[in-house]
């Protein structure tokens, strides 16, 4: 399931695996081994790649379960994008929320 992660987020994002692999510091080969399960991405390239996607390592890994509720289903996905965000974005969003929730 990794390897399918990483593949489908890569896309996502428009990389190829030479761009993938150069922006972490590895080889074409690794993600290419890593994308058809040969081998696993040690602990310090899952982080990587997971700001990459700004996913967390959880989603990357599939730790998630499919019968999750929909609202921690809504709380995942708000994650997602949170992580996506830069900081003053985020900090928009937090007094956003703050202000939201006085009313």
């Amino acid at each position: 399931m990794l390897g399918k992660n990483i593949k489908e987020l890569r896309l996502e994002r428009g990389l190829t695996q030479l761009e993938l692999a150069n922006k972490i510091g590895v080889t074409q080969g690794a993600v290419y081994f890593w994308e058809k399960g040969i081998n696993e991405p040690t602990a310090g390239y899952l982080i990587a790649m997971a700001k990459i996607f700004s996913v967390t390592v959880d989603e990357l890994l599939s730790f998630e379960s499919r019968d999750i509720s929909d609202g921690d289903k809504s709380l995942s996905e708000i994650n997602r994008l949170f992580l996506r965000l830069n900081d003053s974005q985020r900090e928009v969003l937090i007094l956003t929320a703050k202000e939201f929730l006085k009313n």
